[in-house]
């Protein structure tokens, strides 16, 4: 943390007028989509207007900044704890989705994060430190891809797009859980306990969260024109993936007219300059038409799967490469799935969130009308672990060629170094990107001198 932190932005707050309105403003937020029990409520008020107090006559010291870093996130102020190197969550989760497309929060590094020009292959190109952002919304949008890049994230999955406009779901889309500080055992999704108010501390490597979003997209010229802007933002030492989803547009189920879309919607990520589109055959909060449900992720049912990945193989140019993304998998479904994608594919990626109940303290759906969500962080690290190692075994066993791209449960270095020391070729965080914007910096730091597996690149 930059010395002198609080001081610095106890005389911003002063000088902008900021601090009287500080408590007001950060029980705002704290209500914006519920009210906790009132024993809570008077709680986190009292405390904000004695940190207001401490502000306004200059008896803040350090120890303060912990809370304060909470109240003025809250309070929507996250930009000054950015101006002052003071990290806060990535995601304004109070803002909607479209006010965040433009909006990526946390400090600015003055320099770049590199592992000293050393390479690491990847898709048939080499990239710098093989650490990345998956398809999510901290990838919506070129300006996140923009601030991604320069906070040193190599390995960039666009976020998914569709061949139609989709709105996102009801806010609240996003939330911590901090009652699951540790990993589940595979496979397994939870019961969470989840409060749109709740709060963990940025930078702790024991965050998990859950979001309800839709996979939602704007209009194909919208996202496309974006995309190409994007693309034009990676350098060197970046990859830029694309992910892509399909639907049956007349809802009958049809498999031919599903793998026809997403041959479509590939195709435009192609013509808009993508030089590797993922499949996200793995999304695990999808509402079905008619609202009465969620829908199962694609890559549960392997010939529709398999047929998808065909369609999309056939229409895309042989230089764009294709990665298919599977959510967790058990033993059989992915011994049987994997040697029928590996000729088709450049990589598979996994996993996606897991799928799970989460409901507030008082019992209610902790996003409105949505009891099944998805749930990422520590709480599916082992989930992340136990797929990736079988992935691996089944890429080495089957003679097939294939890059694995792994994400769950990243939210420090250890967690990063595990999954590639499993095999994986390039590892992202998405949950551990969210609450440390500067993860991808501390890894670099930690292991970019002694990261295994890096070529020459002349």
């Amino acid at each position: 943390m930059p010395p002198g932190a609080v001081t610095r932005l106890r005389d911003d707050l002063v000088a902008r007028g900021l601090v009287d309105g500080l408590p007001a403003a950060f029980a705002a937020g704290v209500t914006r989509f519920g009210r906790p029990p009132q024993a809570e409520l008077d709680a986190l008020t009292g405390a904000a207007t004695d940190l207001a107090a401490r502000l306004a006559t200059g008896a803040v010291g350090e120890d303060d900044l912990p809370l304060l870093t909470r109240a003025l996130y809250t309070a929507r102020q996250a930009d000054l704890l950015a101006r002052h190197g003071v990290p806060s969550p990535a995601y304004d989760v109070l803002g909607s989705f479209r006010e965040n497309l433009e909006r990526p929060l946390g400090p600015r590094l003055p320099e770049r994060p590199t592992a000293g020009g050393r390479r690491w292959p990847l898709l048939g190109r080499t990239v710098g430190f093989p650490i990345g952002v998956p398809s999510c919304v901290l990838n919506g949008s070129a300006a996140w891809v923009r601030r991604n890049v320069a906070d040193g994230w190599n390995v960039l999955t666009y976020k998914t797009v569709r061949g139609r406009a989709h709105p996102p779901n009801e806010a609240p889309n996003w939330t911590v859980a901090p009652g699951l500080t540790a990993s589940l055992p595979p496979g397994a999704g939870a019961d969470v306990v989840a409060d749109p108010w709740d709060w963990v501390p940025p930078g702790s490597p024991a965050v998990s969260s859950v979001n309800s979003f839709g996979v939602p997209s704007p209009e194909p010229e919208e996202w496309m024109a974006d995309l190409a802007r994007a693309v034009a933002a990676v350098g060197d030492e970046q990859l830029l993936l694309v992910s892509v989803m399909g639907e049956d547009p007349e809802g009958a189920g049809e498999a031919a007219a599903l793998a026809a879309d997403f041959a479509r919607t590939a195709r435009l990520a192609e013509e808009a300059g993508a030089t590797v589109v993922e499949l996200n055959l793995s999304c695990p909060n999808t509402l079905d038409r008619s609202a009465a449900g969620v829908k199962p992720p694609l890559c549960l049912d392997a010939d529709a799967t398999v047929a998808v990945v065909e369609a999309v193989r056939r229409q895309l140019d042989d230089r764009t490469g294709l990665v298919a993304k599977l959510s967790w998998l058990d033993r059989e479904r992915l011994a049987a799935l994997v040697p029928r994608l590996a000729p088709l594919v450049d990589g598979i990626a996994g996993i996606n969130t897991v799928q799970s109940r989460v409901r507030r303290s008082d019992g209610t759906p902790t996003f409105p009308g949505r009891e099944l969500a998805g749930l990422s962080g520590i709480a599916v690290r082992g989930s992340a672990l136990d797929f990736t190692r079988r992935l691996v075994a089944l890429r080495e066993a089957g003679g097939v060629p294939f890059d694995v791209l792994a994400m769950g449960g990243v939210t420090d270095p250890a967690s990063f170094e595990a999954l590639f020391a499993a095999g994986a070729d390039a590892v992202q965080s998405a949950a551990g990107a969210f609450a440390d914007p500067l993860l991808a910096r501390r890894c670099v730091d930690e292991l970019g001198e002694t990261l295994s597996r890096s070529v020459e690149v002349e």
